[in-house]
């Protein structure tokens, strides 16, 4: 343990996870306590999430309209004559 200790590496890695634990309990207890802070926090980042996967929803519906519109052209559009099957 002293070497730990005496490493500054390991005594700032210690640290970080000290920070961690710390931080990760002041975080349940205020969700156990009902703290308004909290729930406020967490339903900003949901809504961050959320407006994400509707973005990426709506990019992919577009993307495949294009493919199905691709296709289409594809299927309609006669080969040239420089172009084998």
């Amino acid at each position: 343990m002293s070497e730990l200790l005496s490493n500054p590496k390991g005594l700032l890695a210690l640290a970080c996870i000290g920070g961690l634990v710390i931080s990760f309990n002041l975080i349940l207890i205020g969700l156990l306590r009902g703290d308004k802070t909290v729930h406020e926090e967490m339903a900003k980042w949901g809504k961050a999430f959320d407006g994400g996967r509707e973005m990426r929803q709506a990019q992919t519906a577009q993307l495949d309209e294009l493919h199905q519109l691709v296709e289409k052209l594809k299927a309609n559009t006669p080969p040239s004559k420089g172009q084998d099957e």
